[in-house]
This record gives C-alpha cells, sequence and structure tokens, in this order.
C-alpha cells in the first residue's frame, strides 16, 4: 500500500497550516478587515506624525513674516488652528477649506494652509479630502526638498490610506517611503500585508527577500508572519522549490507540528523520490507529532514487516491498539489478523537472531542486524553494529546506513555525534534529504 493513502490526507495542509494566515490578515467579517491587523502596525505613527505636521504649521505661523504670508490668510488660518486645538473639528475644517479657496494663495501660503487642512480631516476622519490634500503637500514640494521633510508626511498618508482600505495607495506611498530611507520599521511589513492581500504574489516574495537580506544584516530574525506569506504566494505561483525552501526556513526558524505535516509529505511526492524509503518518512511523522490516523498506523506496520521488522510493526500495532484507533469498527477483524501475523513473525526472528549474529561477518549483514536492533529500540546494540558496518566498508546502501545510524545516535542523545553522522550522508537524493530534515529536527530539540 505504501504512502498513497496518507499523501491524501496531507495534500489539504497548506491551506490549513499555511493559508489560514491569510484568513488571519484579510478578517473576513462584516465587523472586521485585513486592516484591524495592518494598522496595528501602524500604531503610534498617526500620533507622531500628526505632532509634527501641528509643529509645522505653529512654526510657519510664528514665522510668518519671513514667510510673507498675508495678514488675512494669516487671520483665517489663525482661526482654523484655534478651532481644532478647541476640538471644534469640523469648524476648523470648513475654516481651512475656506482659507485655501481665498483668492490670490501663493506658493508659500498654500503649503502652510494645507497642514492645517490635512490634519483637520484627519482628525474629522475624512480620508479622502486627508489622502488628496496630504498627496498634492507631498507632490507640491519642491524638487529639493530635503526627504526628512517628506517622510513624517508620508507616514500620515500612509495612515490615512490604510484607514481607507486603499491599498493600492498603500503600496504606492510604502515603496515611496522606503526609497526615501524612511527609518519606521512598520512600513515594511505593511507593504508585504498589502501585497499579500492583493495577490501580487511576485511582489510579495521580492519584498520579503529583501525584508530578509535586511533582518541578516541586522543580525534579526525574520518575522514568521513574513515567511509565510512567501510560501503561501510560492504556492500560488505553484514554484514548488520556493515553496519547499520557505517550508525550510519556518522549520528551521519557528517549528511546529504544522510545517512538520505539510513538509514531510511533500517529500514523497517528489519526482525523484526512492520509496524505500517510506518507512524513514512514517518514522518522522511519528517524531514530529504527525501519525495519527488508524491508516497510517496500519500503514506504517506493513512497512516495517516489508522490511523485515516485525519488532517496529508490532510497537506500532499495539501503540494504535492503546489509544483505540485500531480494533474497533468494520476493519477490527483486519487490525487483528495483522496483529496476530506480526506476532507470528516477530516469534520466528526472535529464535533466528541468535544465528544471525553469529552470521553476520560483512559490511551488509552488520547493517542489516543493526536494523533489526533499532527496530527492538535496543539502541546501543544498534549503535555498535552500524559503527562495525561502517568501518568495514563496501556498503550496498551506505546513505541508508548512515541515515539509521543518525537516527540512532540521536536515540542515545548523543547530539554532536548524529549531526556529524547524518551531515554525513551523501549520494542518495532521497536519503540526504530525509538526513536534512532530522539534521532540522535534531537543531531544535
Amino acid at each position: 500500500m505504501g504512502l498513497a493513502l496518507v499523501w491524501r490526507r496531507f495534500r489539504p495542509y497548506a491551506t490549513i497550516a499555511l493559508q489560514f494566515f491569510l484568513k488571519f490578515i484579510m478578517k473576513i467579517s462584516p465587523t472586521h478587515s485585513w486592516m484591524s491587523t495592518v494598522s496595528s502596525r501602524l500604531q503610534g505613527v498617526f500620533s507622531q506624525t500628526l505632532a509634527v505636521v501641528l509643529w509645522g504649521f505653529a512654526f510657519s505661523l510664528s514665522v510668518q513674516a519671513q514667510l510673507a504670508v498675508r495678514p488675512e490668510v494669516a487671520k483665517s488660518l489663525q482661526a482654523a488652528q484655534d478651532a481644532l486645538k478647541a476640538g471644534q473639528v469640523e469648524n476648523a475644517l470648513t475654516l481651512s477649506q475656506q482659507t485655501l479657496a481665498m483668492p490670490g494663495i501663493t506658493a508659500i501660503e498654500k503649503p502652510i494652509i494645507q497642514r492645517t487642512l490635512a490634519v483637520a480631516a484627519l482628525q474629522a476622519k475624512n480620508l479622502p479630502l486627508a489622502i488628496s490634500t496630504l498627496e498634492n503637500l507631498i507632490q507640491e514640494m519642491p524638487a529639493d526638498t530635503p526627504a526628512a521633510q517628506k517622510r513624517p508626511l508620508i507616514e500620515s498618508l500612509l495612515n490615512a490610506s490604510q484607514q481607507a482600505q486603499d491599498l493600492p495607495r498603500v503600496v504606492d506611498w510604502a515603496r515611496t517611503y522606503l526609497k526615501l530611507e524612511g527609518s519606521n520599521a512598520s512600513v515594511r511589513p505593511v507593504l508585504i500585508q498589502t501585497l499579500s492581500v492583493l495577490k501580487r504574489h511576485d511582489e510579495v516574495i521580492h519584498e520579503v527577500k529583501e525584508k530578509m537580506r535586511l533582518d541578516e544584516a541586522a543580525k534579526l530574525k525574520t518575522a514568521e508572519s513574513e515567511l509565510r506569506m512567501m510560501a503561501v504566494s510560492q504556492r500560488q505561483l505553484k514554484d514548488d522549490a520556493g515553496y519547499n525552501a520557505s517550508l525550510k526556513l519556518l522549520l528551521q526558524n519557528y517549528p511546529s507540528k504544522a510545517y512538520w505535516g505539510e513538509m514531510i509529505p511533500r517529500l514523497a511526492r517528489q519526482a525523484n523520490f526512492n520509496a524505500r524509503y517510506d518507512l524513514d518518512l512514517y518514522r518522522l511523522l511519528e517524531l514530529t507529532g504527525n501519525l495519527e490516523d488508524a491508516i497510517e498506523y496500519v500503514d506504517m506496520a506493513n512497512l516495517a514487516l516489508k522490511a523485515g521488522l516485525p519488532a517496529e510493526a508490532s510497537r506500532m500495532v499495539e501503540q494504535a491498539y492503546r489509544s483505540g484507533l485500531l480494533g474497533k469498527g468494520s476493519d477490527a477483524a483486519s487490525h487483528q489478523k495483522l496483529r496476530q501475523q506480526i506476532q507470528q513473525r516477530l516469534s520466528e526472528d526472535e529464535k533466528a537472531l541468535p544465528a544471525l549474529e553469529k552470521s553476520a561477518k560483512d559490511a551488509n549483514a552488520l547493517a542489516s542486524l543493526a536494523d533489526v536492533y533499532a527496530a527492538k529500540q535496543k539502541w546501543e546494540q544498534a549503535q555498535a553494529y552500524y559503527s562495525k558496518a561502517l568501518a568495514l566498508g563496501g556498503l550496498r546502501r551506505e546513505p541508508e546506513t548512515r541515515l539509521h545510524a543518525g537516527m540512532v545516535l540521536y536515540k542515545l542523545g548523543q547530539k554532536a555525534e548524529a549531526l556529524q553522522m547524518l551531515g554525513s550522508v551523501q549520494g542518495d537524493v532521497t536519503a540526504v534529504d530525509i538526513a536534512q530534515l532530522w539534521t532540522l529536527w535534531l537543531v531544535n530539540h
């Protein structure tokens, strides 16, 4: 039977383990939106940049003589500012608009009025007006305006665009902000999240990789959410190599049962996978807590029995019986038949083991004997035979032997030696892939 049935169960794992994150950031419901998550990224931006804008127009008026603001404009604008300070937001909004509409407004007066109008519009939650005013203010700045003067205004514009759920505008101005070398660490994550919601997958991948580069330079760990968004985008683009690489990054940095449950069966679906290692994948499923269904236990037991390891088959079946997965329902009779078959084979092997030990002289026989002891979970004996087999050389399947030897060293608690052994696996693509997964597990445990 192999793993064919089991892999069908695991195919939806990407949706369960990864795409639920899209639901999280989108919050699709009548009262929530993805922006509720994004807005948390920008907490503090509004108050900070609003203070900058307020300071800007207050400073401008204090030096109105030098800036040549006409008295009638200054008087009207002052009334708007006073209304703002008094909390009369709608009045401030009206007065600001009236000031801007006065005849003959100069290039010096206009940005000062626009700042006041932008603040009033933001406080009044008139987002379209706030956005258009801030955009005009930024775009009409002289070409030689220092970036430091633009960045706070762009942060306010980003906040307003975010609240208005104007996703393309968030993307455009976030990129402008980053080109101006803005230091607000929330902006790039917001850009990535927005691109993800817009399903602009190539851009998501590009931005996450850039974030990873910057994080590495700063000796920071890229956020799990960002790695997950990259993985989702790669999956949507059917970039299997990229998706697998992202899964490995997630396993390295944020190991979880769900990621293991996604990664292990994907290995079995690779075109060059050697079915001889089906049992080893089941061992990984068990190790990572992803061996859960009756069919999986039965399949693993049958594979162990086929490999001449009835002790391992017996352990799996008895474990499934204890947990209530086997021995009931319409398959109870077949479960019992398998159980009896295993016990018979186990009894036969126990009788044959002494003779096998005496006759095991070459490396291949010693490696087989080591497999038998590993199946019995007699780790010391298994390790001793693996060592002898590797020392003799001439193994038909040396990568497999090294893989199993590394697993046994882990079971013995010899982590450094296990990592070294697993790192020596080469020459068999499937064995190397499985050894790398074991290495990921060891590094995090």
